[in-house]
This record gives structure tokens, sequence and C-alpha cells, in this order.
């Protein structure tokens, strides 16, 4: 990759991959976790259930298992979401 965010080297546009992006911001702390999920990852065995409510339950529960925090409130935010 380039050593530089404007620098367009050989690599640069050499594989097209299309992501999904999930952050988690924790509050007090100077950091956001992102998830960058692949278009051929999936959640679930014949991947049906790569963009519900499984999987996003499943980022958060890793966040909030891992990164320890003084109290266990989370407020969510849905920037760009489809359905109800």
């Amino acid at each position: 990759m380039p050593h530089h965010a404007r620098q367009m080297g050989p690599l640069y546009f050499y594989i097209l991959l299309k992501v999904h992006i999930f952050g988690v911001r924790i509050d007090g702390q100077r950091k956001q976790i992102n998830f960058l999920v692949d278009e051929d990852q999936t959640i679930g065995q014949d991947g049906s259930q790569a963009h519900g409510p499984n999987s996003v339950i499943s980022m958060l529960d890793g966040v909030m298992s891992n990164y320890e925090t003084e109290n266990n409130v989370c407020s969510i935010h849905a920037d760009n979401c489809p359905g109800a």
C-alpha cells in the first residue's frame, strides 16, 4: 500500500473490494472500533443473517466484552440503515 493516503501507487487500485463498515465509539476513550465486513463474509451457515440484527448484536457484544467501560449503557445511532 502507498505510505501516504493521497499517493497513488501500483497497488492503490489493485483490488476492488466492497466492504461494509460498522463503527462503535466508546465514551471516555479516544478510540473508535471499526468492523470491516467483506462482501463474502457472512454470519450464519447459509449467509442469510449477514445484514440483520444478529450481526449488529454480535459486533456490539464483541466490543462490550473486550473493551471494559465504567458502565454498561449503550446508545445507538443508526445512520443510513434501511428497514423499519
